[in-house]
């Protein structure tokens, strides 16, 4: 039961950088949006799948949680460095 609310906190926290990533996204690459936002869905997707089926036991929520925290961790160095940009004060790319 503890674990599960541990990596429910951790899918929520991870999910946060999935929007924050794809937000800041509109506003330093722009140009090439598309690409990016596919390239980091399929990564994260590809890597969500093997920690959740490949690499665990677990079944039903636990499996879900897995697959999502894992979306998001991919996320996470992406929405790192686009908010360091914006705190750099780096222009917009339109």
């Amino acid at each position: 039961m503890l674990n599960t609310i541990l990596l429910l906190i951790l899918c929520i926290l991870s999910l946060f950088a999935v929007v924050w990533a794809h937000y800041r996204l509109n506003t330093h690459a722009a140009s090439t949006r598309l690409v990016t936002r596919s390239v980091l869905i399929v990564v994260a997707a590809a890597f969500g799948w093997v920690m959740a089926f490949v690499y665990t036991a677990s079944q039903g929520l636990t499996q879900v949680l897995i697959f999502l925290s894992a979306f998001g961790i991919v996320h996470l160095p992406a929405a790192c460095v686009l908010q360091l940009k914006h705190w750099r004060g780096a222009p917009r790319q339109d």
